[in-house]
């Protein structure tokens, strides 16, 4: 039996599991409302596409929704000509309800709608002009229908008015559109709090469908979105996807919209074009899927268009973008999108456009096929936060294999104040935590195995949070043993450096909390959230790390930022992180560099 192409889930009580989050390999193509023919519905009806991005939309301060060539508004009805754009997506839907129509909000065109989400109260309104547009019924109109066909009254009769002229345009049925894709590009810079913005946009437009909505939300953005912020330093090229001379200024720009929308977003389209003949699509993808999470969300993009390249414009071969379709899906990815069908700047008419991507999906799918046992899927349900001494369960019982083998389950602690795990091997493990005076991470690992592969491991942190108002706090500060006159709740080594855990290499230094964190070494590779001990100081990893220093590199983020250390002009500092400078707490706004509080917009006094 052949497994579908590997999924890697990680629950989460913030959100129900988004729709179709657990499907794979997808086709997806841009449908411009430009370079369309009058037959253009009758042609996708041979397209191996199911996802279609209706290219494209935007939306102003209040909410109202705009679009390409009126490619979203219901036209004023007339029996004998309308918008071929309408006509198109509308035709398609309605003979293929099973495939998909997004309404892609963004690109180049639209870029100025971003700013629109800074107002919390114009958010509002875009979010609910968002769930309007996908409660909105969409008439169908046809020519040539048969009378079985036609849906409602007559529109248009014969010049006597005795018969329904069916030669005319006639009410086929209704159709929807099935969710967003928020194309999410500029030519600047995207800043943290634009970021922000889009997170809290996305969050407010799942509430409101609620749920049980099988409505989808994607996110496209640049190809070197997910590369590690260091990468724009041209002399820095470990993980790093665009290595010319001159950097992009793009690099890592959406890792914090990654990171907080894993959950929000079904799927993650990535931009792997327009970087030249070196770009490193295979690292911008791992890139992605580390700060995602999943693989099988995270699709490869590919253009039959002329693209932008560092020595000019030039064209992919299509054995190159056949190759790049069957490599994701031989990897596990979630499959790619194409830009796109209908405009067009190389002279294929959209026959063979259609024809193209057809190749592609083709080569997907056989990649996929190759491989008869596929790996399990690991799925963790945890609580993201704990406050003080309770007791935690991990469970794993919903992991699967699509051949049903029996699993055997692996839990590990990758990071924070030791834990003593119980039942490491079985569906559910647990462990005991006593309280704790300042908040702190615990991370944690799940790998189950079907006997013949291991899952893509679960990576997961939890937070450990100090209750408030804490008598005990004020009766032992000094003693290392945070949990208060309680060493026997099941948990001796939680918060005792010197207790049953000799090995922490730092018993005396920079323990802060409920636990000693282990010293950083330069050869292991550390995940994001995971905490280490360096030179005195703690410090957070934000994304996947080996061999960068910590206080040296922008992939660590000092400890003492969260909880408001004295500002260092050689930190780097992200939205919402605290100081203190020359007696006064500050905050950052978005991210900065070297900019002093109180003399840069970028801080704002606490």
């Amino acid at each position: 039996m052949k497994k579908l192409s590997l999924a890697l889930l990680i629950g989460s009580s913030l959100f129900a599991q988004s729709a179709m989050s657990a499907e794979h390999n997808r086709t997806l193509s841009y449908l411009t409302s430009w370079g369309l023919t009058s037959d253009a519905a009758a042609q996708l009806n041979n397209a191996k596409v199911d996802t279609y991005l209706l290219s494209f939309g935007g939306w102003d301060a209040e909410g109202k929704i705009s679009s390409s060539d009126k490619l979203l508004d219901i036209p004023e009805y007339n029996a004998w000509y309308l918008d071929t754009p309408y006509l198109t997506w509308t035709q398609a839907k309605l003979a293929h309800p099973e495939k998909k129509m997004l309404v892609a909000f963004g690109g180049e065109t639209y870029e100025a709608m971003w700013s629109h989400l800074a107002n919390d109260t114009n958010r509002e309104k875009i979010a609910q002009g968002l769930v309007r547009l996908l409660k909105t019924g969409f008439p169908v109109y046809k020519k040539n229908l048969k009378p079985e066909e036609m849906v409602g009254e007559c529109l248009s009769h014969s010049w006597d008015g005795k018969v329904c002229d069916m030669s005319h345009f006639q009410k086929a049925g209704t159709v929807y559109l099935d969710g967003i894709d928020f194309d999410f590009e500029k030519a600047a810079r995207l800043t943290p709090q634009e970021n922000d913005n889009l997170l809290k946009l996305a969050q407010r437009v799942r509430q409101l469908l609620g749920p049980d909505s099988k409505k989808l939300l994607s996110l496209t953005t640049y190809h070197v979105g997910a590369d590690p912020e260091a990468c724009i330093n041209a002399s820095v090229t470990q993980d790093c996807s665009f290595i010319e001379d001159k950097r992009s200024s793009h690099h890592g720009e959406v890792l914090p919209l990654l990171t907080g929308g894993k959950d929000v977003f079904d799927f993650f389209n990535v931009m792997t074009y327009d970087a030249g003949p070196n770009f490193q699509y295979k690292i911008a993808m791992a890139n992605y899927a580390r700060a995602v999470g999943n693989p099988a969300k995270i699709l490869l993009g590919n253009t039959i268009n002329s693209q932008w390249g560092p020595d000019g414009r030039y064209v992919e071969s299509r054995e190159k973008n056949i190759e790049r379709a069957a490599w994701q899906a031989a990897n596990h990815y979630g499959g790619f999108f194409v830009w796109t069908l209908g405009s067009n700047n190389q002279q294929l008419s959209f026959g063979d456009q259609v024809d193209y991507i057809n190749q592609m999906h083709q080569a997907a799918q056989n990649a996929q096929g190759d491989i008869d046992n596929q790996r399990p899927t690991a799925i963790v349900k945890y609580p993201d936060e704990i406050t003080g001494a309770t007791h935690v369960v991990l469970d794993g019982s919903a992991s699967t294999d699509p051949e049903n083998a029996n699993l055997q389950f692996s839990w590990e602690q990758i990071s924070g104040p030791h834990v003593v795990l119980h039942n490491k091997n079985q569906p559910q493990a647990s462990f005991d935590v006593g309280a704790t005076q300042k908040d702190v991470l615990l991370g944690f690992k799940l790998t189950v195995n079907d006997g013949e592969q291991d899952s893509v491991p679960v990576t997961f942190t939890i937070k450990h949070k100090a209750e408030v108002n804490n008598g005990g706090d004020n009766e032992t500060p000094d003693n290392g043993n945070p949990d208060n006159g309680n060493p026997d709740n099941g948990n001796p080594d939680n918060g005792n450096p010197d207790n049953g855990n000799p090995d922490n290499g730092n018993p005396d230094n920079g323990n802060p909390d409920n636990g000693a964190h282990d010293a950083w070494q330069s050869s292991k590779t550390y995940f994001g959230g995971e905490v280490v001990s360096w030179k005195g100081k703690q410090y957070k990893a934000k994304w996947w790390t080996q061999n960068n220093e910590p206080g040296a590199s922008d992939v660590w983020q000092s400890m003492s930022q969260e909880i408001g250390g004295e500002w260092n002009a050689g930190n780097v500092y992200h939205g919402g992180d605290e100081v203190k400078y020359q007696g006064k707490n500050w905050v950052a706004k978005w991210w900065t560099k070297g900019d002093k509080p109180g003399h840069s917009d970028v801080w704002q006094a606490r």
